[in-house]
């Protein structure tokens, strides 16, 4: 495996952890295990269902991004007379810089006023859903698998520059990453709902709540740079 391709594998599973971390991937789990008195196995069980639902989907974004845009962007590489991967570098930076950017003001907008030690709204007891399609859905009681579905089906747009970039270095790059991202973030959830599970109720990271999508959002960037450095 070439130094890019390893650098992208590291990348998809340090992005894969820091955005699973996010307490809207795991603490939903946590409250309606507490309030309906799950058991510990039905909670973490749900959990990893709905990890993989989200790697999924995620995956298959990341496939339809591919299989749409590398055709032209192999045209273009070939135009301007630079390679896939200078083009790929391009593609993390822009991407990683204007998703983390963005991210990172929804953020303060949704944090303003907040709670300062928990990062949550002031008032507001609902789980607050950062990134997802989503937002202040959990009003009432809802079923495991309802859950599942509501934490699952929202793609990690994160994913799509890496493993774009990951194909251009081949197939065993882009396996590698997609296997490291569905790894770290169906471990990454179970682990972290575990821990909460197991009475650690002050466990909401609010800095992963609120800088996260940010910090994955310039690794990505860094990476392109990195990328784009080795290119010229």
């Amino acid at each position: 495996m070439s130094h890019q391709a390893l650098l992208l594998f590291q990348v998809a599973c340090g992005t894969a952890i820091i955005h699973a971390l996010i307490p809207d991937h795991w603490l939903p789990f946590v409250i309606m295990a507490r309030s309906q008195r799950w058991s510990e196995r039905r909670t973490l069980l749900l959990a990893g269902l709905a990890g993989l639902l989200h790697v999924l989907v995620s995956i298959a974004v990341a496939a339809a991004g591919i299989a749409v845009g590398a055709g032209s962007a192999r045209h273009l590489a070939e135009y301007a007379g630079r390679s896939l991967e200078f083009f790929a570098g391009v593609l993390l930076v822009i991407f990683g810089l204007g998703y983390g950017i963005l991210a990172h003001r929804r953020e303060a907008r949704a944090h303003a006023g907040g709670n300062p030690e928990t990062g949550d709204p002031i008032g507001d007891g609902h789980v607050h859903a950062h990134g997802h399609l989503l937002e202040r859905w959990f009003r009432r009681a809802v079923t495991g698998g309802a859950l599942v579905i509501i934490i699952g089906i929202s793609p990690c747009a994160l994913l799509v520059p890496i493993l774009f970039a990951a194909s251009a270095q081949g197939i065993l790059p882009l396996v590698a990453a997609g296997a490291g991202f569905a790894a770290c973030t169906i471990g990454t959830m179970i682990v972290i709902t575990f821990l909460a599970s197991r009475g650690m109720r002050s466990l909401r990271l609010p800095f992963f709540a609120r800088y996260g999508d940010l910090i994955s959002g310039l690794m990505i960037a860094a990476i392109g740079i990195i990328v784009l450095l080795e290119e010229l």
